[in-house]
């Protein structure tokens, strides 16, 4: 029997709890290879996310299951938000024990078959220097490399003395800045969600993307799904001299797992760079974590390896590389026809 006869599809609808236990464990147990030394995830996060999915988020699973156990799944995500109607970002994952068996191949045929049903016709997947497997299967399956990044990490104990201090100490020259902690106010709402659209400026290097222009609705949106799934999130901003909004950044952890803090989304408008607000954001937001989570260790960011001006900020606060990844894309057509060619 095929995974491709003996997979359950899930959607958004679909979800359950029990679910979710199963989907954390077999993702744990992959964790293991490519995290040995992360905490293990949390089932209740998980859950609590699946109950809080953003409207404009279709979300489907396929897994292949035995013995009451998960083997291999595939995740597909698309964002009706009105741009980037192309694409469909995917997660395929085969526990290193059910592998050579084609059950990547027989997943991805079915969700591709599935995207290109619905009118996506390309797929973006990830993949890290830890799991090379992952690499190998995207090349056979007619995807291309997109863009080369790094998860990088810093060690708060490396942070070099003096450093956050110098960073925050500022001339008085109008910019001031604030720390939300875990929700933008009201009235910066409209003004926040027009800021994030600073970070369409990162680099996609060859990727086949759109622009997203963020909503505030979709700000709020992703709030709850961050407190759903466990998460504190602090979110420093800069104003400018007329009071507009000039620049962001953001860290988040789990109470529950405090060591380890994500940095998400950091960006300054244009008009506004050359006065170092992107250090000072930065090393504000850090001092902040500090004292209102004390037991962090360590910060974990994601970045383009071609994204020079922020490697040269993380590079000086300490960051250091942590894994290599990779983001994959694939024309849905030219994905069919790779693993059509396999069968004959």
């Amino acid at each position: 029997m095929t995974a491709t006869s003996a997979a359950r599809h899930r959607d958004q609808t679909a979800l359950t709890e029990d679910f979710a236990h199963a989907l954390v464990a077999h993702l744990n147990r992959l964790r293991a290879e490519s995290h040995p030394h992360d905490p293990p995830v949390d089932p209740a996060n998980v859950w609590g996310q699946m109950q809080h999915l953003p409207p404009h988020l279709e979300l489907d699973f396929w897994t292949v299951e035995e013995d009451g156990q998960i083997m291999a799944h595939v995740r597909t995500q698309l964002f009706n938000t009105g741009d980037n109607q192309h694409l469909a970002e995917l997660e395929l994952l085969v526990a290193p024990g059910a592998r050579r068996r084609g059950l990547g191949g027989d997943l991805l045929r079915l969700a591709a078959q599935s995207m290109q049903s619905r009118g996506r016709t390309l797929l973006i997947a990830q993949t890290n220097n830890r799991v090379p497997a992952g690499e190998v299967f995207a090349r056979r399956s007619g995807f291309q490399s997109g863009l080369s990044n790094h998860v990088n990490s810093l060690r708060l104990a490396d942070i070099p003395d003096g450093l956050l201090e110098a960073w925050t100490t500022r001339p008085d020259d109008g910019y001031t800045l604030e720390v939300w902690v875990d929700g933008v106010p009201d009235a910066d709402l409209n003004a926040y969600a027009e800021l994030l659209n600073v970070m369409n400026s990162a680099p996609r290097d060859d990727l086949n993307v759109e622009d997203h222009r963020t909503t505030p609705q979709e700000v709020r949106s992703m709030e709850r799904l961050a407190r759903a799934g466990g998460r504190q999130v602090l979110t420093a901003v800069v104003r400018a001299p007329d009071g507009t909004l000039a620049g962001l950044t953001d860290l988040s952890w789990r109470p529950a797992q405090p060591g380890i803090v994500s940095q998400g989304n950091t960006g300054v408008r244009s008009e506004h760079r050359g006065h170092g607000l992107g250090g000072w954001l930065k090393a504000a937001n850090i001092r902040e974590v500090q004292r209102l989570n004390p037991a962090a260790t360590e910060i974990r960011t994601q970045n383009a390896d071609s994204n020079g001006p922020m490697l040269k900020i993380n590079a000086a606060l300490g960051f250091r590389p942590f894994m290599a990844s990779t983001v994959w894309q694939g024309a849905v057509n030219a994905v069919l026809e790779s693993l059509e060619g396999r069968l004959t």
